[in-house]
């Protein structure tokens, strides 16, 4: 090998290497940031339809549609197609919060136009980081004394596009479930 080549690889070497340390100095900024109690949020695309039709809730009990735990969501909408009365009201709850705190109340969904009330109700909401939310878990609630066997078109569609990450220390407070 001439002195040329030598020299070649060597700095082909040192440019890899200079590379490989300044993307490692960036995880580690970011870790740094996260550590210092900085919310930060990640843009995802996850998006699920879930088809409910013929499902039975028992009385007082839940379906689990969603989860993005350990981190809360940042950025969603959920949509639900529901059996409702004549008034727009659904007999069922669709619930957002962190799953380890008891009696989440619901979410505030608002009724789509494209409802048919008395029969079945198409119901919407955004969730935002702006509100101070604290969604990790998406459910739908049967909070009635009966079983309620869902009607043909239940559905639910759950699209999230961003998610916060814990500050450090939420992380381990809520991994030891309190």
């Amino acid at each position: 090998m001439n002195k040329k080549n030598i020299i070649s690889i060597f700095g082909c070497s040192f440019l890899a290497a200079i590379i490989i340390l300044s993307t490692t100095n960036n995880v580690n900024v970011a870790f740094s940031q996260h550590e210092s109690h900085e919310s930060q949020t990640t843009g995802i695309y996850d998006s699920l339809t879930i088809l409910l039709d013929g499902k039975v809730i028992d009385a007082k009990k839940f379906i689990h549609l969603y989860t993005s735990a350990p981190s809360n969501i940042a950025s969603a909408h959920i949509q639900a197609h529901l059996p409702c009365d004549t008034n727009g009201v659904s007999p069922l709850k669709v619930l957002g919060g962190m799953m380890i705190m008891p009696d989440l109340p619901p979410l505030n969904m608002t009724l789509d136009p494209m409802s048919t009330p008395g029969t079945m109700c198409m119901y919407h909401l955004d969730i935002s980081q702006q509100n101070g939310s604290k969604i990790t878990d998406i459910a739908l609630l049967n909070p009635t004394e009966q079983d309620i066997m869902l009607p043909n078109m239940t559905s639910a569609v759950i699209h999230v596009s961003e998610i916060a990450t814990a500050k450090a220390g939420e992380e381990e407070h809520a991994a030891a479930g309190h």
